[in-house]
């Protein structure tokens, strides 16, 4: 009798580690959402006010922030068919965001400049960065150089399925042409 509930207990442990084994290779995982996705996974931020009385010392609970804000400013212009920029980027927004853009494909036949890339490219952006004047965005190769029919799209990187766009360069109101500065800018925010 023992003899038995032995061998079973050494089978089912066999097949519970053939299981695992199983999964492992399939590269399987369990994992548990939370009940309330509104409910923040980080602690806010805590930044300690001056006091002149001899009271304990109060917590204000509003992460900083700058009062500088990089807009859209007032000499952009309607692109041309040949407008070629770089690009700036601000992230006004409480997230890290990734921004991927996917360069246009020429027209069979068409005779154009082509850029020195070929794949996608993103970069990442932490939350309020490049807030007051932007961020120019490079490639490894060299600088980017946005054409239109370019499309950009972010999207936020904490969990909260979170996007922008897809804008198409030139085709959609963003991003925005400063013919001033020769460039284009992308500004994500709330």
């Amino acid at each position: 009798m023992k003899s038995s509930v032995y061998r079973n207990a050494t089978v089912v442990a066999c097949a519970l580690g053939l299981l695992g084994l199983l999964l492992a290779y399939f590269q399987v995982s369990v994992s548990f959402e939370s009940e309330d996705p509104e409910k923040p996974f980080l602690p806010p931020t805590q930044k300690l006010r001056k006091q002149t009385t001899d009271s304990p010392p109060v917590f204000d609970n509003k992460a900083e922030q700058s009062s500088k804000v990089l807009t859209y400013s007032n000499n952009n212009s309607v692109p041309k068919a040949g407008d070629q920029g770089s690009l700036r980027m601000s992230n006004q927004t409480d997230q890290p965001v990734r921004l991927a853009m996917l360069a246009r494909s020429p027209v069979k036949g068409e005779k154009t400049q082509t850029n020195s890339f070929d794949v996608p490219a993103h970069w990442d952006f932490a939350p309020r960065e490049g807030n007051e004047k932007g961020l120019i965005l490079s490639l490894p190769q060299g600088n980017l150089k946005l054409e239109k029919g370019d499309i950009l799209v972010a999207f936020a990187q904490d969990g909260s399925r979170r996007y922008w766009g897809p804008y198409v360069v030139g085709e959609t109101s963003i991003p925005v042409w400063n013919a001033q500065s020769k460039e284009w800018q992308l500004i994500l925010s709330q």
